[in-house]
Protein backbone atom coordinates (compact mmCIF):
# COMPACT_ATOMS: atom_id res chain seq x y z
CA UNK A 1 0.00 0.00 0.00
CA UNK A 2 0.80 3.55 -0.96
CA UNK A 3 1.98 5.54 2.17
CA UNK A 4 2.41 9.05 2.99
CA UNK A 5 3.28 11.42 6.29
CA UNK A 6 1.71 14.81 6.78
CA UNK A 7 3.19 16.85 9.44
CA UNK A 8 1.86 19.97 11.09
CA UNK A 9 2.56 22.51 13.71
CA UNK A 10 -0.98 21.47 15.18
CA UNK A 11 -4.79 21.01 14.61
CA UNK A 12 -6.95 23.65 15.36
CA UNK A 13 -8.52 26.76 13.39
CA UNK A 14 -5.81 27.92 11.23
CA UNK A 15 -5.18 27.64 6.93
CA UNK A 16 -2.44 25.44 7.04
CA UNK A 17 -4.75 22.68 9.38
CA UNK A 18 -7.45 23.39 7.03
CA UNK A 19 -4.97 22.43 3.84
CA UNK A 20 -3.22 19.52 5.41
CA UNK A 21 -6.46 17.99 6.56
CA UNK A 22 -8.12 18.17 2.88
CA UNK A 23 -5.14 16.83 1.85
CA UNK A 24 -4.89 13.66 4.11
CA UNK A 25 -8.82 13.13 3.59
CA UNK A 26 -8.07 12.60 -0.46
CA UNK A 27 -4.99 10.46 0.14
CA UNK A 28 -6.86 8.20 2.22
CA UNK A 29 -9.83 8.01 -0.25
CA UNK A 30 -7.58 7.27 -2.87
CA UNK A 31 -6.43 4.31 -0.83
CA UNK A 32 -3.34 5.32 0.90
CA UNK A 33 -2.08 4.47 4.21
CA UNK A 34 -1.90 8.38 5.45
CA UNK A 35 -0.30 9.40 9.01
CA UNK A 36 -1.02 12.71 10.03
CA UNK A 37 1.93 14.17 12.75
CA UNK A 38 0.69 17.10 14.66
CA UNK A 39 3.25 18.45 17.41
CA UNK A 40 0.84 20.00 19.53
CA UNK A 41 -1.84 17.83 21.22
CA UNK A 42 -5.49 20.17 20.87
CA UNK A 43 -8.50 19.45 19.62
CA UNK A 44 -8.90 18.33 16.10
CA UNK A 45 -10.95 21.51 14.52
CA UNK A 46 -11.44 20.36 10.86
CA UNK A 47 -13.10 16.88 9.74
CA UNK A 48 -10.44 14.31 9.68
CA UNK A 49 -10.98 11.08 8.02
CA UNK A 50 -11.23 8.69 10.44
CA UNK A 51 -8.94 5.96 8.43
CA UNK A 52 -6.07 8.81 8.88
CA UNK A 53 -3.75 7.56 11.80
CA UNK A 54 -3.48 10.43 14.07
CA UNK A 55 -0.55 11.24 16.11
CA UNK A 56 0.43 13.91 18.62
CA UNK A 57 2.65 14.14 21.65
CA UNK A 58 1.76 13.14 24.95
CA UNK A 59 2.19 16.79 26.66
CA UNK A 60 -0.70 19.00 25.89
CA UNK A 61 2.11 21.55 25.18
CA UNK A 62 5.35 20.97 25.61
CA UNK A 63 6.36 24.39 24.48
CA UNK A 64 5.24 25.79 27.41
CA UNK A 65 7.61 27.36 29.61
CA UNK A 66 10.39 26.36 27.55
CA UNK A 67 12.72 28.17 25.92
CA UNK A 68 12.64 28.60 22.18
CA UNK A 69 16.01 26.23 21.53
CA UNK A 70 14.79 23.85 23.95
CA UNK A 71 11.11 23.29 22.19
CA UNK A 72 12.92 23.19 18.91
CA UNK A 73 14.64 20.33 20.21
CA UNK A 74 12.15 18.76 21.48
CA UNK A 75 9.88 18.82 18.77
CA UNK A 76 12.63 17.59 16.03
CA UNK A 77 13.26 14.70 18.69
CA UNK A 78 9.50 13.71 18.27
CA UNK A 79 9.40 13.86 14.89
CA UNK A 80 12.44 11.80 14.29
CA UNK A 81 11.16 9.53 16.72
CA UNK A 82 7.71 8.72 14.05
CA UNK A 83 9.68 9.12 10.61
CA UNK A 84 11.60 6.15 12.06
CA UNK A 85 8.99 4.33 13.00
CA UNK A 86 7.52 4.71 9.71
CA UNK A 87 8.08 2.64 6.58
CA UNK A 88 6.46 5.97 4.54
CA UNK A 89 9.02 7.66 2.15
CA UNK A 90 7.09 10.34 1.39
CA UNK A 91 6.83 13.59 4.06
CA UNK A 92 4.48 16.27 3.34
CA UNK A 93 5.26 20.05 5.65
CA UNK A 94 3.75 23.30 6.08
CA UNK A 95 4.67 25.99 7.45
CA UNK A 96 7.76 28.53 7.17
CA UNK A 97 8.95 28.46 11.04
CA UNK A 98 7.88 24.67 11.13
CA UNK A 99 9.69 23.04 7.62
CA UNK A 100 13.23 23.72 9.41
CA UNK A 101 12.70 21.59 12.23
CA UNK A 102 10.70 18.61 9.92
CA UNK A 103 14.08 18.95 8.04
CA UNK A 104 16.35 18.47 10.48
CA UNK A 105 14.21 15.79 11.94
CA UNK A 106 14.18 13.85 8.80
CA UNK A 107 18.04 14.20 8.11
CA UNK A 108 19.65 10.22 7.23
CA UNK A 109 16.43 8.97 7.07
CA UNK A 110 16.18 8.43 3.64
CA UNK A 111 12.91 10.03 3.40
CA UNK A 112 11.63 12.51 0.79
CA UNK A 113 10.67 15.86 2.35
CA UNK A 114 8.68 18.20 0.35
CA UNK A 115 7.69 21.63 2.11
CA UNK A 116 5.78 24.50 1.39
CA UNK A 117 5.66 27.85 2.67
CA UNK A 118 2.18 29.27 3.81
CA UNK A 119 3.01 32.99 4.49
CA UNK A 120 4.25 35.50 1.88
CA UNK A 121 7.57 35.41 0.57
CA UNK A 122 8.46 38.92 1.90
CA UNK A 123 7.01 38.49 5.24
CA UNK A 124 9.79 39.48 7.45
CA UNK A 125 10.65 37.21 10.05
CA UNK A 126 12.91 36.50 12.85
CA UNK A 127 16.31 36.32 12.03
CA UNK A 128 16.71 33.22 13.08
CA UNK A 129 13.79 31.44 11.44
CA UNK A 130 15.72 33.36 8.55
CA UNK A 131 18.99 31.60 9.26
CA UNK A 132 17.40 28.18 9.60
CA UNK A 133 15.34 28.40 6.33
CA UNK A 134 18.42 29.15 4.39
CA UNK A 135 20.73 26.58 5.92
CA UNK A 136 17.85 23.67 5.66
CA UNK A 137 15.64 24.68 2.50
CA UNK A 138 17.79 22.94 0.23
CA UNK A 139 17.83 19.34 1.97
CA UNK A 140 14.27 19.68 0.83
CA UNK A 141 12.99 17.26 -2.12
CA UNK A 142 10.50 19.70 -3.46
CA UNK A 143 9.63 23.37 -2.14
CA UNK A 144 5.95 23.43 -2.99
CA UNK A 145 5.25 27.09 -4.04
CA UNK A 146 1.72 28.37 -3.63
CA UNK A 147 1.71 30.93 -6.24
CA UNK A 148 4.10 32.72 -9.21
CA UNK A 149 5.25 35.39 -6.95
CA UNK A 150 6.45 33.04 -4.40
CA UNK A 151 8.40 30.76 -7.11
CA UNK A 152 9.81 33.67 -8.30
CA UNK A 153 10.88 34.78 -5.01
CA UNK A 154 12.29 31.73 -3.78
CA UNK A 155 14.08 31.33 -7.06
CA UNK A 156 15.93 34.63 -6.72
CA UNK A 157 16.64 33.78 -3.15
CA UNK A 158 17.93 30.26 -3.82
CA UNK A 159 18.34 29.64 -7.05
CA UNK A 160 19.64 26.30 -8.37
CA UNK A 161 19.21 24.96 -4.64
CA UNK A 162 15.86 24.19 -4.66
CA UNK A 163 13.37 21.83 -6.80
CA UNK A 164 10.91 24.47 -6.85
CA UNK A 165 7.22 23.25 -8.03
CA UNK A 166 3.90 25.59 -8.25
CA UNK A 167 0.51 23.88 -6.74
CA UNK A 168 -1.99 26.52 -5.68
CA UNK A 169 -4.11 25.96 -2.52
CA UNK A 170 -7.71 24.18 -3.43
CA UNK A 171 -10.17 26.15 -3.45
CA UNK A 172 -13.48 25.72 -1.26
CA UNK A 173 -16.84 25.02 -2.80
CA UNK A 174 -18.89 27.31 -1.43
CA UNK A 175 -22.91 25.85 -1.44
CA UNK A 176 -24.75 29.14 -1.90
CA UNK A 177 -27.71 29.16 0.45
CA UNK A 178 -30.79 30.83 -1.02
CA UNK A 179 -31.35 33.77 0.57
CA UNK A 180 -32.21 37.32 -0.72
CA UNK A 181 -28.90 39.28 -1.59
CA UNK A 182 -28.98 42.02 0.46
CA UNK A 183 -26.79 45.65 0.35
CA UNK A 184 -23.88 44.63 2.11
CA UNK A 185 -19.95 44.80 1.47
CA UNK A 186 -18.40 41.78 3.04
CA UNK A 187 -15.10 41.64 5.07
CA UNK A 188 -14.16 38.03 6.76
CA UNK A 189 -10.70 38.28 8.45
CA UNK A 190 -8.48 39.13 11.48
CA UNK A 191 -8.20 42.40 12.87
CA UNK A 192 -4.58 42.65 12.61
CA UNK A 193 -2.17 44.75 10.53
CA UNK A 194 -1.76 42.65 7.05
CA UNK A 195 -5.48 42.23 6.68
CA UNK A 196 -5.48 46.37 6.58
CA UNK A 197 -9.47 46.60 7.72
CA UNK A 198 -8.84 50.13 8.76
CA UNK A 199 -7.95 50.98 4.73
CA UNK A 200 -11.23 49.12 3.92
CA UNK A 201 -13.58 51.25 6.72
CA UNK A 202 -11.58 54.73 5.62
CA UNK A 203 -12.55 53.64 1.61
CA UNK A 204 -16.16 52.71 2.55
CA UNK A 205 -16.19 56.02 4.00
CA UNK A 206 -15.20 58.11 1.16
CA UNK A 207 -17.97 56.47 -0.76
CA UNK A 208 -20.10 59.52 -1.47
CA UNK A 209 -23.00 57.21 -2.94
CA UNK A 210 -23.52 54.24 -1.24
CA UNK A 211 -27.11 53.49 -2.25
CA UNK A 212 -28.21 51.68 1.09
CA UNK A 213 -25.18 49.57 1.12
CA UNK A 214 -23.48 49.03 4.47
CA UNK A 215 -20.22 47.44 5.56
CA UNK A 216 -20.21 43.99 7.85
CA UNK A 217 -16.64 43.09 9.14
CA UNK A 218 -16.96 39.19 10.40
CA UNK A 219 -13.64 38.13 12.51
CA UNK A 220 -11.95 38.99 15.42
CA UNK A 221 -8.00 39.86 16.30
CA UNK A 222 -6.04 42.56 18.32
CA UNK A 223 -7.11 45.71 16.14
CA UNK A 224 -11.03 45.30 16.43
CA UNK A 225 -11.87 47.97 19.14
CA UNK A 226 -9.05 50.17 17.40
CA UNK A 227 -11.21 49.68 13.71
CA UNK A 228 -14.56 49.86 16.08
CA UNK A 229 -13.29 53.33 17.06
CA UNK A 230 -12.18 54.41 13.75
CA UNK A 231 -15.51 54.36 12.28
CA UNK A 232 -17.21 55.96 15.20
CA UNK A 233 -14.28 58.72 13.93
CA UNK A 234 -15.60 58.92 10.61
CA UNK A 235 -18.72 59.14 11.29
CA UNK A 236 -19.85 55.85 9.88
CA UNK A 237 -20.49 53.72 13.22
CA UNK A 238 -24.17 53.21 12.11
CA UNK A 239 -23.37 51.64 8.46
CA UNK A 240 -20.61 49.54 9.87
CA UNK A 241 -21.85 46.02 11.41
CA UNK A 242 -18.76 44.55 13.53
CA UNK A 243 -19.70 40.78 13.48
CA UNK A 244 -17.65 39.09 16.11
CA UNK A 245 -16.09 35.64 14.62
CA UNK A 246 -18.86 33.95 13.10
CA UNK A 247 -19.64 29.90 12.57
CA UNK A 248 -21.65 30.57 8.84
CA UNK A 249 -19.63 31.91 6.85
CA UNK A 250 -21.33 30.55 4.01
CA UNK A 251 -24.07 32.46 4.88
CA UNK A 252 -22.67 35.78 4.61
CA UNK A 253 -21.48 34.72 1.65
CA UNK A 254 -24.89 33.63 0.06
CA UNK A 255 -26.29 36.82 1.47
CA UNK A 256 -23.74 39.67 0.60
CA UNK A 257 -23.19 41.57 -2.61
CA UNK A 258 -19.95 42.18 -2.72
CA UNK A 259 -16.94 40.96 -1.28
CA UNK A 260 -13.18 43.05 0.02
CA UNK A 261 -10.01 41.54 0.91
CA UNK A 262 -7.82 44.61 1.58
CA UNK A 263 -5.07 42.77 2.95
CA UNK A 264 -1.63 44.16 2.10
CA UNK A 265 0.10 40.56 2.97
CA UNK A 266 -1.18 37.31 2.09
CA UNK A 267 0.40 33.54 1.53
CA UNK A 268 -2.70 32.43 -0.77
CA UNK A 269 -5.77 34.51 -0.61
CA UNK A 270 -8.28 31.79 0.58
CA UNK A 271 -10.84 34.03 2.03
CA UNK A 272 -10.81 35.69 -1.71
CA UNK A 273 -11.43 32.21 -3.83
CA UNK A 274 -14.15 31.11 -0.80
CA UNK A 275 -16.05 34.64 -2.00
CA UNK A 276 -15.29 34.17 -5.62
CA UNK A 277 -16.53 30.08 -5.27
CA UNK A 278 -19.68 31.44 -3.89
CA UNK A 279 -20.09 34.15 -6.87
CA UNK A 280 -19.63 37.55 -5.04
CA UNK A 281 -17.87 40.25 -7.16
CA UNK A 282 -14.33 40.66 -4.98
CA UNK A 283 -11.67 43.51 -4.90
CA UNK A 284 -8.37 43.03 -3.51
CA UNK A 285 -4.99 44.90 -3.39
CA UNK A 286 -2.07 44.46 -5.94
CA UNK A 287 0.04 43.91 -3.56
CA UNK A 288 -1.28 40.18 -2.84
CA UNK A 289 -0.39 37.21 -5.56
CA UNK A 290 -4.07 37.27 -7.23
CA UNK A 291 -2.59 36.25 -10.44
CA UNK A 292 -3.32 32.81 -9.86
CA UNK A 293 -6.45 33.33 -8.74
CA UNK A 294 -7.78 34.46 -12.35
CA UNK A 295 -8.26 37.28 -14.95
CA UNK A 296 -8.20 40.67 -13.28
CA UNK A 297 -10.96 42.95 -14.17
CA UNK A 298 -13.11 39.67 -15.43
CA UNK A 299 -13.12 37.46 -12.33
CA UNK A 300 -12.36 40.22 -9.29
CA UNK A 301 -11.08 43.81 -9.47
CA UNK A 302 -7.60 45.00 -8.23
CA UNK A 303 -6.69 48.02 -6.70
CA UNK A 304 -3.71 48.86 -8.62
CA UNK A 305 -2.47 51.09 -5.41
CA UNK A 306 -2.16 50.30 -1.87
CA UNK A 307 -4.54 53.82 -1.14
CA UNK A 308 -8.05 54.20 -0.14
CA UNK A 309 -8.67 56.37 -3.09
CA UNK A 310 -8.02 53.65 -5.46
CA UNK A 311 -10.15 50.77 -2.95
CA UNK A 312 -13.22 53.66 -3.23
CA UNK A 313 -12.92 53.94 -6.75
CA UNK A 314 -13.60 50.29 -7.28
CA UNK A 315 -16.20 49.65 -4.50
CA UNK A 316 -17.99 52.76 -6.05
CA UNK A 317 -18.37 51.14 -9.47
CA UNK A 318 -19.51 48.12 -8.18
CA UNK A 319 -22.20 49.54 -6.12
CA UNK A 320 -23.51 51.51 -8.82
CA UNK A 321 -23.86 48.82 -11.31
CA UNK A 322 -25.80 45.68 -10.44
CA UNK A 323 -24.98 44.14 -13.78
CA UNK A 324 -21.40 44.80 -13.31
CA UNK A 325 -21.85 42.48 -9.98
CA UNK A 326 -23.54 40.11 -11.95
CA UNK A 327 -21.46 39.51 -14.69
CA UNK A 328 -18.30 39.34 -12.24
CA UNK A 329 -19.88 37.13 -9.56
CA UNK A 330 -20.85 34.70 -12.45
CA UNK A 331 -16.85 34.76 -13.46
CA UNK A 332 -15.60 34.23 -10.55
CA UNK A 333 -17.07 30.58 -10.14
CA UNK A 334 -15.50 29.28 -12.68
CA UNK A 335 -12.73 29.26 -9.30
CA UNK A 336 -14.91 26.01 -8.71
CA UNK A 337 -13.25 24.17 -11.60
CA UNK A 338 -9.48 25.74 -11.45
CA UNK A 339 -8.61 25.41 -8.35
CA UNK A 340 -11.01 21.83 -7.31
CA UNK A 341 -9.81 19.85 -4.53
CA UNK A 342 -9.38 16.75 -6.49
CA UNK A 343 -7.82 18.29 -9.30
CA UNK A 344 -5.04 19.99 -6.99
CA UNK A 345 -4.41 16.91 -4.96
CA UNK A 346 -3.89 15.06 -8.44
CA UNK A 347 -1.24 17.48 -8.63
CA UNK A 348 0.47 16.45 -5.35
CA UNK A 349 -0.02 12.78 -5.97
CA UNK A 350 2.25 13.23 -9.02
CA UNK A 351 4.70 14.65 -7.13
CA UNK A 352 5.26 12.24 -5.25
CA UNK A 353 5.33 9.94 -7.79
Amino acid sequence: MKEIILVSPKLGIGGIQRALTNIANWFVENDYKVTFISCKKEEVFYNLDPRVQLIVPHKNHPGKGLSIVSHYLFVINFLRKEFKISSSKNIISFGDAFNPLVLIAGLGLNKRIHISDRTSPDYNFKSYIKILKKSTYPLSTTFIAQTLRAADWNKKKFGSKLNIKIIPNPARKVPVQEVPKKDIILYVGRFAWEKAPDKLIKSFAKITDKKGFKLRMCGEGPMLSQMQQLAKDLNVEDEVEFMGRVNNVDFQLSEASIFVLPSVLEGFPNALCEAMSAGLPSICFSSIPFEDLGIAGEDFLVAEEQTDNDLTANLTMLIDSKQLRQKIGRSAMNINERLDNNTICKKIQNLLA
